[in-house]
Formats: C-alpha cells, structure tokens, sequence
C-alpha cells in the first residue's frame, strides 16, 4: 500500500474512532448507559481497588457528565461512606441513681482518631445532664461498626456555640474514621447544595435523611453565634449528628435544633439548624488546644466588639455624596462613639463618624462582617480596621477585650428556661 493510500486509511481511522468518542460521549448523558457505566464502576470498585473505582467514577464525572445524573449515587455514597463515623451517645443513669427519668440520647461523630482514643464532637446540650449529675448519670457510645459500649471521657465544651468534645477508648484496634469539617462557608458551600443527615431522630438507630442548604451563617437564631438553615429532615436525637456535603463528604455543621414556633415539644417544622463548620472549629480548636488531661475545658471565651457602629440612612448617604456612587464603592457603615467611650478601639485612636472601609484587609459592606468576625475571634486577637475620617484613610489596630462571661452564662439560662 503506497503512503497516500496509508495516509488516507490513518485519517479514515481517526475521523471514525473520534465519531465513535463523540457519540459516546453524547450518548452517554443518557440515564440508561449511565446506569451501565456504574455498573462497570462497582465493578472495578469490588474486584479491582475502591482507589481505581473512585478514579473512573471521577473520570466518569468530568468527561461524561456523570455526576449531572448522579445525584442519587451521591447520596447513597455519602451515606455509605460516612455513618460509620456516626455514634450514638446516651446518657444512662447509673442504678443506685436518684434520677432514673433523667437518661436520654443523640447523636455525635469523629473528628480525630489516634491510636488510643476516638475524639467526638456532639452538642454541649446532649451532654449537659451528664455534666451537671457527673455521679448519677453515664456517659455512653455505641459507635456503628460493633455496637459495644464505650464509656466515655468529656474533654471540654462551649456552652454558647452548643458545641462540646468527648472522647472513647479503643478496645480492639478499632479502626474508626474521622470526618473533615468544610473549611469556609463562604467560598466551599452555597445555598442550594445537597446534603445528608445522620443521626438517630427520634431515638431510631441511624436515619439518614436528605435536602439542601438553605442559608449560611443566619445570626439571631441563637446566642452569639452563626448556624447553618437546612431542609433535611431532623427530630429530636439527630442534635449533636453532622450535616454532610454530598460533594466531598466534608461536615457543613452539627445539627442543633429545630426552628418550632409556638411549639412546646419541637416538631419537624421544615427549618432544621445546625452550628457553622467555623464556629464548630473554633470551639473545637480552643477545647483541644486547652484541655489538660482529667481536666475538661469548661467554657469557651467570646470577644467583645469595644466599639458601636449605625449605618448611614439614605439621607445620610445622600448628604455626604455617596449615592453618586456604584453601591459597590459606597461605605454604609460608621463609628458611633461617644467622646470619653472607653476600650482598646478607641484608645488605638477610632473615632466617632469614622466611615468603616475594612476590616482585616476585608471590604465592610455591611454591619455581618463585623458581627462574623467578632463572633469568631477569640479575646486578644487584632483587628484591623480602615476608615475614612474627611479626606483622610486611616488604619487602627487594637486588640479584641473578652466579653463577660457571667452576662453570657445568664443568656444561657434564659435560653434554656422553658417556653
């Protein structure tokens, strides 16, 4: 065969081999050779390595838009992958107890795992009756993979974010996984994005149920603290659970409550709360950090914002010239300060008027920024904040008092008075 003849049978080939991967790969948004594709993929996941069967379906995902139609997949592989690092916590009253009524349960799940212990974070509420009656109640966890009975140790807790961290001993070389925390909400989640809820509603063992984000960081549903609104299905005995991204399996929250109005016994109400991944880190975080052995952490410091702040009405903005601007260059915040205020941002030379430009480096378009950031440090970080006073910009560093932890521990007994 002379070479225009091979040349002409090559290039027959190729235009035939890419109609071939072109119709595949259009064929293959079909639900029917999409299922046949998973099949393959259990396949190489049971008789070859799970590492190659997650490999294709990555592959699957990127190339043949597998992941479009498979929603269903996710869910059940999120499940599949993750309740094994879901635990059942109950609070059982010891026998010559004199509150045998006061027992109960929830839910928690691992976050570090050592060679020793298994690490557990949960709600400070699924725990507080094992806190307050130490000799009367015990503080058990039956993990998903064995069900037997671990006593468990606490390591410390944070009462305003409801957040609190216990642990188990291993028995047998157990090999227990833990679970990873999104690590920013506002760039790794949205609204809209699926989720997965384990945990142990209504005292049944391991009900998994599913829906969606519906709102990040929403302040005012709690004390000094940011949680995470979900439309996944919670009762009572999923608190302490985590809510799980079906991208990535990574914890989005722990879930906390349910929003009931007008309810004395809360009910599904289709508003499920959970505490941010940040707060729940953050609370994590000081509890590992400051724990010394035998001896719990038992509160969690807050900062205090040392300054008061309004936001400029529309006369206001009118008058000094900034709705001549694009909303995205106008400044809507200042500093109202008295003249003899007090406190570390006034005396690093903030004053009253000041227009709020940034914080940290970041851009204050609105009064949340500042809450988040005041919510999330801890007493004696820095802030940094840049203000125009005339024509002038400035910057202020100064460091973040405590907020009084007697006023924030009356908030809480307000909070658990009943309603």
């Amino acid at each position: 065969m002379d070479s225009k003849k091979k040349k002409k049978v090559l290039s027959t080939t190729l235009v035939v081999l890419l109609a071939v991967v072109i119709s595949f790969v259009v064929n293959s948004y079909t639900r029917e050779i999409q299922t046949t594709i998973h099949k393959g993929i259990g396949w190489v996941w049971d008789n070859v390595h799970p590492d190659a069967g997650e490999f294709v379906y990555d592959v699957n995902g990127i190339i043949f838009n597998g992941k479009g139609f498979d929603g269903e997949r996710d869910v059940k592989h999120t499940i599949n992958e993750t309740f094994r690092s879901v635990v059942n916590i109950k609070l059982i009253p010891t026998e010559d107890s004199f509150v045998q009524n006061m027992g109960g349960q929830g839910t928690g799940f691992f976050i570090k795992v050592d060679d020793e212990f298994g690490y557990i974070a949960t709600n400070y509420h699924v725990i507080e009756r094992a806190i307050m009656l130490e000799k009367n109640i015990k503080l058990q966890v039956h993990t998903a993979t064995d069900w037997w009975d671990y006593d468990a140790d606490i390591i410390g807790m944070d009462p305003i974010a409801d957040v609190a961290v216990i642990r188990i001993r291993k028995k047998d070389n157990e090999e227990w996984k833990a679970l990873e925390f999104v690590e920013n909400s506002d760039t790794d989640i949205t609204e809209g994005d699926p989720i997965v809820v384990i945990g142990h509603g209504m005292s049944l063992p391991y009900t998994a149920s599913t829906g969606a984000i519906n709102y990040i960081n929403r302040f005012g549903t709690g004390i000094y603290t940011l949680h995470l609104q979900i439309d996944a299905v919670v009762n009572q005995g999923n608190s302490g659970g985590p809510v799980i991204t079906t991208d990535g399996q990574k914890v989005a929250g722990i879930v906390v409550s349910i929003l009931s109005p007008g309810r004395q016994i809360p009910g599904w109400d289709g508003v499920g709360l959970a505490v941010t991944s940040e707060i729940s880190q953050r609370a994590i975080n000081y509890i590992f950090d400051n724990y010394k052995e035998g001896e719990p952490v038992k509160w969690t410091p807050y900062a205090e914002m040392p300054y008061s702040f309004k936001t400029f009405t529309y006369d206001e903005l009118k008058e000094n010239g900034q709705l001549e601007l694009d909303k995205k260059d106008r400044r809507m915040i200042y500093f109202h300060m008295d003249d003899n205020e007090e406190g570390s941002a006034y005396e690093a030379g903030i004053r009253n008027g000041d227009v709020i430009l940034e914080l940290n480096g970041e851009i204050v378009r609105s009064p949340f920024l500042m809450i988040q950031k005041a919510i999330l440090a801890l007493p004696g970080d820095e802030f940094t904040y840049k203000v125009r006073r005339g024509d002038e910009e400035l910057e202020f560093t100064f460091a973040v008092p405590e907020k009084d932890e007697k006023e924030m521990r009356k908030w809480i007994a307000q909070r658990n008075k009943p309603r």
